[in-house]
């Protein structure tokens, strides 16, 4: 049985084959992206209307006598391992947005109130999550009278930072609020700018209300917690998660894809679900990917620029009668003053380190108020496109979404000539990505790359076994540029949601096992991160090239114990459902008012 419609069940199939050879190049590389295997009974042939799976990939091929991917015009083959390695830019001025290309991605306003980009700054970069708790509870216990914590953030809950099986079994002793009181209590001054979030109200409102209803600080701190709703539409979102921690001349900050919320505390091992059971982190998952950073040096006055700018703007939050009802309502606020900001005239010397950090965001241009963005701002999106043109070798993407975002699409197409692989780690989909299109949006942007270069595009899950959820926001380029932030690989994030990422490109070099200078943080970063998918040791990934590295991510995805396995999306014919651009802009709302790059 043939798969209706294809070449091969047509009397032409000769000519066919013979007419697509030349549109194809030879296969130069013995890895096969796509397991073509026909479908388990003839049932499920009628039911699918073909004979090989996935079907919109695969046919059965008389030649071969197998099934076998579908011939598409302009078909690469290449597994990447006839590609030579290049040495990639690093430059960071030729990585990063110039002040021309930021003011661009801002409909023509300069972006005055934050540097282009920074130097001197050092970065910690966290691949585990609880990475990320740990360093910011150090931190915030360093705090003390007239300090200042700022925080942006999509969702809050009363979760452990230290979770221990003997010191804090229970979650009680370092907990969101007992975190924050105890800084407050101290003297600090917390001021939060939470999305008023109608998914997770009870949590953010219990959280808002505790640290508000504490008793008055001696030593002079206070909460001031604000509902933030001041978007373009209400299934927009603020989205953007930092925390800056301003201790006299120091200045700390920390940007990322982790919330201080539920589910999200875990380990690179992930083999911690007691402990997150018993101490209340686990809602959903019994584990959690993500990626963050923390910053110390110029760059953090940059992310506290954002945030003051937020707070300060003349259109105060959540002010309507719904706000009220919903309790939203917000308590009176006062602007704060940029003060020092960390930034004093030794703090460059003290902070003397070898990264370079651009902070990219995004504001809806559909939103009239943002006098900081009045007519929006897209300098993530722009950033990525940037990014993508520059890879010379490969780049590697782990986020929620994944998902078609077309300028994005067409960048990676035109990149994959000359790159050995791009690899991609995405969570399963699961009910609400269904309901929502999310599974069919990210099909249409794996599809075209699949039918293209099926051998050089490596696509991951994790075990659903495992119930381990992918969060990260990430992308990193040839071991040089490192991007973690809040922002994914959706219209939403790229045009119309609340967003800030840190773009970072390193001055301290490494030598490469193939010869190649590459930045130390970035291929840190991705050999932890190869680390946590293949459960090998950071020692064994070092000595890898990067192609020996990205084949062993298809040994781990077959072996019983790792975390991930191959990522099959199949068309289904609920996706019809989710053509209409309607439908498309609720779930993923598309607010690009300016050219791209």
């Amino acid at each position: 049985m043939l798969r209706p419609g294809s070449l091969l069940s047509t009397p032409r199939a000769v000519a066919g084959l013979a007419l697509l050879s030349l549109w194809s190049t030879v296969a130069t590389g013995s890895r096969e992206g796509v397991h073509c295997r026909p479908l388990s009974s003839r049932f499920e042939m009628l039911q699918e209307m073909c004979v090989c799976q996935p079907c919109h990939l695969c046919e059965f091929s008389m030649t071969e006598g197998k099934c076998a991917l579908i011939p598409t015009p302009g078909m690469d083959l290449s597994d990447g391992s006839d590609v030579q390695i290049d040495q990639p830019e690093l430059d960071p001025t030729r990585w990063f947005l110039t002040g021309e290309e930021l003011t661009m991605s801002r409909g023509g306003v300069p972006r005055d109130d934050l540097s282009v980009f920074t130097s001197g700054n050092e970065v910690t970069g966290f691949v585990a999550s609880n990475e990320y708790f740990h360093a910011i509870y150090d931190d915030l216990e360093a705090t003390g009278p007239e300090h200042r914590i700022f925080l942006t953030g999509w969702s809050v809950d009363k979760i452990p930072f230290k979770p221990h099986a003997e010191l804090d079994p229970l979650g009680e002793v370092t907990n969101f609020g007992r975190v924050f009181g105890d800084a407050i209590a101290r003297g600090a001054n917390f001021h939060a700018l939470v999305w008023s979030n109608l998914l997770e109200t009870d949590q953010n409102v219990q959280m808002r209300d505790y640290l508000h209803g504490l008793p008055a600080s001696g030593a002079g701190g206070k909460a001031h917690f604000i509902f933030d709703d001041r978007l373009a539409a209400t299934t927009n979102a603020h989205h953007q998660k930092s925390v800056v921690i301003e201790r006299q001349h120091d200045l700390v900050a920390y940007v990322g894809g982790v919330d201080l919320t539920s589910d999200r505390w875990d380990t690179i091992d992930h083999d911690q679900d007691a402990l997150r059971t018993q101490t209340g982190i686990r809602r959903v998952y019994n584990g959690w990917v993500d990626a963050h950073v923390r910053l110390v040096g110029p760059a953090t006055k940059d992310v506290a620029a954002n945030f003051l700018a937020r707070w300060n703007s003349n259109t105060k939050p959540s002010t309507d009668l719904l706000d009220d009802y919903l309790n939203f309502e917000n308590p009176e606020s006062t602007d704060l003053p940029a003060g020092t900001c960390g930034i004093d005239p030794d703090a460059d010397a003290r902070h003397a380190g070898s990264h370079n950090v651009q902070i990219a965001r995004t504001f809806s241009c559909e939103y009239k108020n943002y006098e900081f963005a009045p007519r929006g701002e897209t300098s993530i999106f722009q950033a990525r496109i940037k990014a993508i043109r520059n890879a010379k070798n490969y780049i590697y993407i782990e986020d929620q979404y994944f998902v078609l975002v077309p300028k994005l699409l067409e960048e990676l197409l035109a990149a994959l000539p000359r790159l050995q692989r791009i690899i991609v780690v995405v969570p399963r989909p699961d009910s609400s990505a269904t309901l929502g299109g999310y599974e069919k949006f990210m099909f249409d942007n794996v599809e075209p790359i699949q039918k293209l270069y099926p051998n050089k595009f490596q696509f991951y899950t994790t075990k659903k076994s495992r119930s381990v959820y992918v969060h990260s926001k990430l992308v990193i380029i040839d071991d040089v540029y490192l991007s973690v932030g809040s922002a994914n690989w959706n219209r939403r994030s790229m045009t119309s949601d609340s967003e800030i990422s840190a773009n970072i490109v390193d001055d301290e070099h490494v030598v490469a096992p193939e010869g190649i200078t590459v930045n130390k943080l970035a291929r840190d970063y991705r050999i932890r991160k190869f680390m946590e998918k293949t459960s090998r040791d950071y020692a064994t990934l070092d000595a890898l090239t990067f192609l020996e590295a990205a084949d062993l991510l298809d040994v781990a995805a077959q072996e019983e114990h790792t975390l991930i396995e191959p990522m099959e999306l199949d068309e289904r014919f609920y996706f019809a459902a989710f053509d209409s651009e309607t439908l498309r802009e609720f779930s993923d709302a598309d607010d690009l008012c300016v050219e791209t790059l």
